[in-house]
């Protein structure tokens, strides 16, 4: 297999686990679990890029949660922080998203494909500059937002799992046999 080969086969490996935050958090775990947030999905990428002998970073920025489901519309704020990869190929930094799996794309959550050399389309578009190690402190959500107020983030996170869930269970009922 071919240096770019193996860098598409990274990527589908993890971006074909089902993104969940009820999932693993770490690099470690996002395999054995089945499933994992951005944090694992970045990690893992990372690892594997490393051990494949490049150079490769986490990228991370501020974002606005999706519109669904609509328990989002219960907290005080829907920005939060995504984070991503990064790898040197060919004296370029180049973005890798690989958050959302294939079944994501009919909620309409953004599901990257990517050629092995060029950037991906990031998951959530960011609102404000990327941060890379070394910029400064990381990107901060709702700094402004006194976490006693913002109590809905709990069962936000459960029912926006459930709805991830529906949303595969759906799209395994359209294409039957696809998966």
């Amino acid at each position: 297999m071919d240096a770019r080969a193996e860098r598409i086969a990274l990527f589908l490996a993890v971006r074909n686990v089902p993104y969940a935050t009820d999932g693993a958090h770490d690099a470690e775990a996002l395999m054995g679990v089945g499933r994992g947030d951005c944090l694992a999905k970045a990690a893992y990428l990372i690892g594997g890029f490393r051990a494949l002998g490049y150079q490769a970073r986490r990228v991370r920025w501020l974002y606005y949660l999706p519109d669904q489901p609509a328990e989002v519309w219960t907290l005080v704020s829907r920005e939060d922080v995504h984070t991503a990869s990064e790898v040197l190929i060919e004296g370029k930094w180049r973005l890798v998203d690989a958050t959302h799996d294939p079944a994501l794309a009919a909620a309409g959550l953004v599901v990257a494909e990517w050629d092995g050399l060029t950037d991906t389309v990031p998951a959530y578009e960011p609102q404000g500059p990327l941060w890379r190690p070394g910029d400064g402190p990381e990107p901060r959500p709702n700094a402004d937002v006194d976490e006693a107020d913002d109590a809905g983030g709990g069962a936000y996170q459960e029912a926006f799992n459930r709805w991830l869930r529906a949303v595969r269970a759906e799209d395994a009922r359209a294409c039957p046999g696809a998966r």
